[in-house]
């Protein structure tokens, strides 16, 4: 290296000798003004420096943050006490199954009769390629992941409250896509050879583009008219023999702009191909639990109260069982537990942290699936995995695993959010059964009702008494109060998605946020 490269300090030197000064908050501060906030190349645990030495941490929730955590610490010989309030570990990471049980809001406890096999992921249940922190618990830990098909372009959008023909009318996911696509390329191609663009770009490039939109496959070369293509597909396919099929005729410019959803393309982390894991979502935390050391996490412990010691930390909590309280100590305590929650626990928490945990907004999210005894959806409509979307009722969420196969499947029927997830869960489970088919029954006519076999689960998160919500959301300048949570208060530090904003609701969010906890933790432990 050059004398000038070996005087260079980079930006990664500067975050890492930031992170050994002034520690996580520091370290998030400065990415904020990178305008790289929480973006994230993590795809591994931090190489804690310090061990353990017998010093103990607990850990509270044992979603996948407090496991991870918990996990990590372990290896370092931290010793380690998780306490879980629910019966399962997993958190959002898990599934309704035959037998799952879930309590609705008039307080009915439904228990699942989905056939032996068949689930519905209640929280996560995609992993794009791009977290490579989720990726590597799969891979260390044994996981198996298969294909999550996340976009069918032969999937449908039905939209009840338009003008126009295409109201009340499902429409083919890629008939509107090359519709738009067709008519835009149109109206641009007659700009570009009118001269429009002249004054913008070069003729050189005006040619470049000409050719770029001749070639997408959707207008006439010479005419530049929109027309039907093989992008858009067949109303009668071609075949053997003189078969030549026909060509679907597109709809008209009007008609397609009337149709205001599902307008945003694909993102980089929302890509066609994804991953999940075989079996249902929750073979992810069943693999994080089985690795912890036997002992170390406790069931059914509510914490009734957290506060801290000149020299260590103390937590109360109930046995939900026997109704027997108990008090625990540890030099480090590191709350996984929802803000919405944790606020509410009795604490010694200063209130600039209450006040930054109180920030960030809750977000209200239900699933609800049924089981179909055919996969109608494939034998009839050639959908495969991905996703169909209706102004009523969000989306219905097709399975991608077990594709052609001979026992049906559960679709998520109900995925929804904010006004509409809290309308849903004033219904009992008899009305969110008729609702989820009256929807699908518009979809798929003659085809929903007749192939659903009485079994159905699902959940409503802000229902959820030890979650309160699907995830928190930062909004705009919030992010601004989330430094104050990274920094915690002397022997208490704060973990989760909740702490990885840009992640908010993934698990990577979840064990990314572990990650910056616990290398945080082993800088403090250094330190007595």
């Amino acid at each position: 290296m050059s004398e000038q490269n070996n005087n260079q300090l980079t930006k990664r030197d500067f975050l890492q000798t930031l992170g050994m000064i002034g520690g996580s908050a520091a370290v998030m501060t400065a990415l904020s003004g990178f305008e790289h906030s929480l973006a994230s190349d993590m795809k591994a645990p931090p190489a804690l420096a310090t061990r353990g030495n017998g010093k103990k941490v607990i850990i509270l929730g044992s979603g996948l943050a407090g496991m991870v955590s918990a996990l990590e610490l372990g290896k370092k010989g931290y010793e380690v006490e998780l306490l879980e309030a629910r019966d399962f570990a997993g958190g959002r990471t898990s599934c309704s199954r035959k037998g799952t049980k879930v309590t609705h809001a008039d307080g009915t406890v439904h228990t699942c009769d989905f056939d032996h096999g068949q689930y519905l992921n209640h929280g996560a249940w995609r992993i794009p390629g791009q977290h490579h922190s989720t990726l590597y618990y799969c891979r260390t830990l044994g996981v198996e992941l298969e294909v999550m098909l996340n976009h069918s372009s032969q999937s449908y959008v039905y939209a009840d409250n338009i003008e126009g023909p295409l109201n009340r009318q499902r429409v083919r996911r890629i008939h509107l896509e090359a519709d738009r696509k067709g008519h835009v390329a149109e109206l641009l191609a007659k700009c570009a050879a009118g001269g429009a663009l002249d004054e913008m770009i070069s003729k050189e490039d005006v040619e470049k583009l000409l050719t770029y939109l001749k070639g997408m496959g959707l207008i006439n070369s010479e005419t530049f008219e929109y027309q039907a293509n093989q992008v858009r597909g067949y109303s009668t396919y071609k075949g053997g023999g003189d078969n030549y099929g026909t060509l679907s005729e597109p709809y008209g410019l009007s008609e397609i702009l009337s149709v205001n959803m599902e307008t945003r393309e694909l993102t980089s982390d929302h890509p066609t191909c994804m991953f999940q894991a075989k079996g249902g979502m929750d073979q992810i935390s069943f693999a994080l639990r089985d690795a912890l050391p036997r002992g170390v996490l406790k069931l059914n412990k509510e914490v009734t109260k957290i506060s801290q010691t000149g020299d260590g930390v103390s937590v109360n909590y109930k046995d939900t069982k026997s109704g027997r309280e108990r008090t625990t100590t540890g030099d480090f305590l590191i709350s996984t537990i929802p803000y919405a929650v944790v606020t509410e626990i009795d604490n010694d928490f200063s209130p600039e942290i209450i006040d930054a945990m109180k920030t960030p907004s809750p977000s209200q999210v239900s699933k609800f699936g049924l089981q179909m005894k055919t996969r109608f959806w494939e034998v009839e409509d050639m959908i495969y995995g991905g996703v169909s979307s209706t102004s009523m009722a969000g989306n219905i969420a097709y399975p991608s695993a077990d594709l052609h196969g001979k026992n049906g499947g559960v679709l998520l029927a109900s995925y929804l959010f904010g006004g509409r997830s809290t309308a849903f869960n004033k219904l009992s489970v008899d009305e969110k059964i008729e609702y989820a088919l009256s929807i699908g029954e518009h979809v798929h006519p003659g085809q929903y009702r007749a192939n659903f076999n009485g079994k159905a689960a699902g959940i409503v998160w802000e229902n959820e008494k030890y979650n309160k919500s699907g995830w928190s959301s930062w909004q705009g300048d919030s992010i601004k109060k989330l430094p104050t949570i990274l920094k915690g208060q002397n022997r208490v530090l704060f973990s989760g998605d909740c702490i990885s904003p840009r992640l908010s609701g993934w698990m990577a969010g979840a064990i990314e946020g572990a990650w910056i906890t616990i290398a945080e933790l082993d800088k403090r432990a250094a330190q007595i």
